[in-house]
C-alpha cells in the first residue's frame, strides 16, 4: 500500500515545450482564418452589437444571439483597457471578434488595444490622411508601419511562436478604421481612402449630421447621399465599409451598397427601449 501512495504522489515529468523555431501560432476558437472580414476567403459581412455596460455577460450573449464581433465602447464611456481586455477574452470565448474604438487615434491607445486582443480598431474623427497615415504608422509592424514591437503581451501570443510568423500574422490579423464623422473629413475622403495600410472607413452618421446642421435626421437626403457616395469611393478604391446607425432606410441603403461592417444597436440602447416597453404595459394602480 505504501508503494502505491507513493505512485499517487508522484509528479509527472514537466512536458517539454517545442522549440520556438517548431512552435506554430495557435488557433483558438476564432482564428480559422486571419482577415475576419473573409469565411473561407469568401467575402462576409461582420455584424456587431455595443456593449456600453462593460459587462462580459452581454458579451457573451451576443455571442449566442450570433453576433459576429462586439463593440467595445472607448470614446463614449467608461472602459479603461483593463476591463476591455476582459471584455476581448469574453468576446474569444464565445467565438467572436472583439472591436475597440478608440478615444481617439493616439499611439499608445492603438498600441495597447491590440496588445489586449483587438482585432478591429476604430478611430474617431479622423479628418486628413495625415491622422489616417499615425493610426497605420502606430498600428501595423514594418514594412507598413512602426507598430512598437513586444511580443509579451496576450495579443502577440506572449512571445512563445515564431517571431517571423507572429508579426506577419499581426499585420495580417489587424483592421483599422478611419471614422468619417464630419465634413472635413468628407472633403478629404479621397486623400483618407489613399493612405496604404488603412482597411477602410466607418460611416458616422449621427456627427456627420450634426456637422451637417442636420442633427438627429438620419432621413435627410443630403445625408443619405453624402454617406453613399463616400462608401462607393471606398469599394472603388478597394477598402472595407461600415457603419452605425439604427435600423431604417439608411442601413438598408448601406447594405445594399455592400457594407461590410455594420453595427445597429447596443445593450444600452435596446434594454432602455424594451425596459420602457415592458414598463409601459404595467399599470401603476387598478388591476
Amino acid at each position: 500500500m505504501a508503494g502505491e501512495n507513493e505512485r499517487k504522489e508522484r509528479p509527472r515529468p514537466a512536458r517539454p515545450l517545442l522549440p520556438t523555431s517548431r512552435r506554430r501560432y495557435p488557433i483558438n476558437t476564432i482564428d480559422a482564418t486571419d482577415d475576419v472580414f473573409l469565411d473561407n476567403k469568401a467575402p462576409r459581412r461582420i455584424r456587431a452589437v455595443t456593449v456600453n455596460s462593460a459587462s462580459p455577460l452581454l458579451v457573451s450573449l451576443a455571442a449566442e444571439v450570433g453576433f459576429e464581433a462586439v463593440w467595445i465602447e472607448s470614446e463614449h464611456g467608461p472602459i479603461g483597457f483593463e476591463r476591455a481586455e476582459t471584455l476581448c477574452l469574453a468576446a474569444e470565448a464565445g467565438g467572436i471578434f472583439p472591436l475597440i474604438r478608440l478615444p481617439d487615434g493616439e499611439r499608445h491607445h492603438i498600441l495597447r488595444s491590440l496588445e489586449i486582443g483587438a482585432r478591429i480598431i476604430l478611430v474617431p474623427m479622423v479628418d486628413d490622411a495625415n491622422h489616417a497615415r499615425r493610426i497605420v504608422d502606430a498600428g501595423k509592424y514594418p514594412p507598413i508601419g512602426h507598430r512598437g514591437f513586444n511580443t509579451r503581451t496576450r495579443g502577440m501570443g506572449f512571445g512563445m511562436y515564431d517571431l517571423t510568423e507572429i508579426l506577419a500574422r499581426a499585420n495580417a490579423r489587424t483592421h483599422l478604421f478611419a471614422q468619417i464623422e464630419t465634413t472635413e473629413a468628407v472633403a478629404h475622403i479621397d486623400e483618407i481612402l489613399a493612405v496604404d495600410g488603412l482597411s477602410g472607413i466607418f460611416m458616422g452618421p449621427g456627427d456627420l449630421a450634426v456637422s451637417m446642421g442636420r442633427a438627429g435626421q438620419m432621413a435627410d437626403p443630403e445625408l443619405r447621399e453624402t454617406v453613399l457616395t463616400c462608401m462607393a469611393k471606398a469599394k472603388a478604391a478597394g477598402k472595407l465599409t461600415g457603419i452605425f446607425t439604427l435600423p431604417g432606410p439608411l442601413l438598408s441603403a448601406a447594405m445594399q451598397a455592400g457594407c461590410d461592417l455594420v453595427v445597429c444597436g447596443g445593450d444600452v440602447m435596446d434594454l432602455g427601449t424594451a425596459w420602457s416597453k415592458l414598463l409601459g404595459q404595467i399599470p401603476t394602480e387598478g388591476g
